[in-house]
C-alpha cells in the first residue's frame, strides 16, 4: 500500500513548482540556550518568509494577538497555543542569525494552517506586525505578492544563494541536538499542563479563580481584565 503524503510532502511539492521561490525546510537554529526548528524557510527577490506548518481538526477560535486559542474538537475544548506569536520567536532568532551578512533583509512570519475534514480556523485580526496566517499554497503565494509589490525586490539571485549557503552552513546539524530539540519541546507543552493542573495561569502565572457564566463554569485569571486568559472546567 502506498504512503500517504504528509501535509510536509503535499506543501513541498507545491511549493517546487514556483520557480521564484528557493525553498529550505526543516532547519534547526540555535536560540540563546535552546534551539528553534523552522519547518520552512522561503526565499525570494523581496525577503525571506518563516512559515510554520501546523495541522488541526475541529475548530479553532482566536484573535490574532492573544497567547492562546482555543480548539474544539470531538466534544472538548483545549488550549491552543498561538502559532502565529510562536513564529515571532523564530523570526527573532532568525534575524539574530543573519546578522553577520553584509546586507538587509526584509523577514515576513506565515503560519500555514493545514485542517483536515471540516476543520473551521477562525482567528480575528489584527496579526503582529509582518505576519500572516494562510490555509492554501494560492493564500501563501498571494501574501508573498503583496510584500514584494509593497517592499519591491531588494535581493539579487546571488544574494539569495549566498544566504541560502550561509544559513546551511550555521545551522544546527546532528541527530543528538534533533533529539535534545524535540525533548525541550515536549517539556515546554508538559510544563504548560501542569500550570494548569496546578490552576495557575499559564500565560501570566498568576492563580486561576473559579467563574460561572451562562454558557458554563471557566477558570479565570485572577487578574483579569488586565490578563484575560481562560479555561472551560
Amino acid at each position: 500500500m502506498m504512503q500517504q503524503p504528509t501535509p510536509e510532502m503535499q506543501l513541498t511539492a507545491h511549493l517546487a513548482q514556483y520557480h521564484d521561490l528557493t525553498v529550505m525546510r526543516d532547519i534547526l537554529i540555535p536560540a540563546d540556550e535552546r534551539t528553534m526548528h523552522i519547518d520552512f524557510l522561503l526565499l525570494t527577490k523581496c525577503g525571506i518568509f518563516v512559515c510554520e506548518l501546523k495541522t488541526y481538526r475541529g475548530i479553532i477560535q482566536g484573535e490574532g494577538m492573544k497567547k492562546y486559542w482555543k480548539q474544539f474538537t470531538d466534544g472538548n475544548e483545549i488550549d491552543y497555543f498561538s502559532p502565529l506569536l510562536q513564529n515571532l520567536y523564530h523570526i527573532k532568532y532568525m534575524k539574530k542569525l543573519l546578522e553577520p551578512l553584509p546586507f538587509d533583509i526584509y523577514l515576513h512570519s506565515v503560519v500555514y494552517m493545514y485542517g483536515y475534514g471540516r476543520a473551521k480556523l477562525q482567528i480575528a485580526p489584527p496579526y503582529p506586525p509582518q505576519s500572516s496566517i494562510v490555509n492554501s499554497v494560492a493564500s501563501l503565494q498571494r501574501v508573498i505578492q503583496l510584500v514584494s509589490e509593497k517592499n519591491g525586490q531588494t535581493l539579487s539571485e546571488g544574494e539569495i544563494g549566498y544566504i541560502c549557503e550561509f544559513i546551511g552552513k550555521n545551522q544546527i546539524r546532528g541527530d543528538e541536538a534533533r533529539t535534545a530539540h524535540e525533548v525541550d519541546a515536549v517539556q515546554y507543552k508538559n510544563d504548560a499542563r501542569k500550570a494548569l493542573f496546578r490552576q495557575i495561569c499559564p500565560e501570566c502565572g498568576a492563580p486561576l479563580v473559579p467563574q460561572g457564566t451562562p454558557t458554563g463554569n471557566y477558570w479565570v485569571c485572577s487578574r483579569w481584565p488586565e490578563c484575560t486568559y481562560t479555561h472551560r472546567m
